[in-house]
């Protein structure tokens, strides 16, 4: 059985660092192909931790 995420992480960094991850890779695949999350560069980094933000926010509310 897996734990949520959003319900017991005690550490906001790091889940926001995980789920802008993920978003990424969801999303790159569709239009480049495989692209590592260390290789997105700083301005597509710091928008997808915003989007994170906004996601996480969205589903804690």
């Amino acid at each position: 059985m897996s734990r949520c995420l959003l319900c017991t992480s005690n550490d906001d960094d790091a889940l926001i660092e995980h789920l802008a991850e993920k978003l990424w890779d969801s999303r790159i695949e569709r239009i480049e192909g495989p692209m590592p999350w260390s290789e997105a560069g700083a301005t597509w980094q710091a928008a997808f931790r915003e989007l994170a933000v906004a996601a996480r926010q969205a589903l804690t509310q």
